[in-house]
């Protein structure tokens, strides 16, 4: 039996996506908690101490990926954050400076997982 290399949480309000994410980062060796909602996120983080790194949309209803970010930065201050958007980012967009790392859609499987590993490595 071997264990995962992290436990992600991966959020996004299209389910195909985040179906297609939990595939892709299995595949990779990491756990995968999916969720389609920040709500979701939210009491997810809150049930899961083992999750290691946030994958967040961006542009979701309601309460979007750049929200999150600040609440996570209150919540669970250490917790690494990785965004990714379709769109791209306008002079409106109020970028927490906490977001250390913004991908865009579509996001190459090398691309994604170049990221992970980095934002694991810088730790807490």
């Amino acid at each position: 039996m071997s264990f995962p290399l992290a436990t992600l949480l991966v959020i996004d309000d299209d389910q195909d996506i985040v179906e297609s994410l939990q595939i892709l980062l299995q595949t990779s060796g990491y756990a995968v908690i999916p969720a389609t909602s920040v709500r979701e996120a939210l009491d997810l983080l809150d049930d899961h101490s083992e999750i290691s790194l946030v994958i967040s949309d961006i542009r979701m209803p309601n309460v979007d990926g750049l929200d999150l970010v600040r609440v996570l930065r209150h919540r669970f201050p250490t917790l690494p954050t990785i965004l990714v958007s379709g769109m791209p980012l306008t002079d409106e967009d109020v970028i927490p400076r906490e977001a250390t790392l913004i991908l865009s859609k579509p996001v190459c499987a090398a691309e994604l997982e170049k990221a992970i590993a980095t934002m694991l490595q810088r730790g807490p």
